[in-house]
């Protein structure tokens, strides 16, 4: 019986995960449109050597683009440390 009811209280737990808004979704999706971002995609197509080399730089650009979007539109906090950027 207590495993029938550690298992609905672990399920109703799961289901209840916070959803995204349409705006988080949508800085999603801006995040490839980021002019950064768009160079160092452009950059790294038909070139292992410089994606291996600049993933780093890449997913940095990405976060920022998305924070700076979710600023934008409000949903991220103002101000904070800014995240270290990687040593090209």
């Amino acid at each position: 019986m207590k495993r029938a009811v550690s298992l609905m209280a672990l399920l109703l737990l799961v289901g209840c995960g916070a959803a995204e808004s349409p705006d988080q979704r949508a800085c999603d999706d801006a995040v490839n449109e980021d002019p950064t971002v768009k160079l160092l995609i452009i950059k790294g197509v038909g070139n292992p050597y410089f994606q291996a080399n600049n993933q780093d730089e890449l997913n940095a650009a990405k976060q920022q683009a998305r924070l700076t979007c979710l600023r934008s539109r409000g949903l991220a906090p103002k101000g904070g440390v800014e995240r270290q950027k990687p040593i090209t």
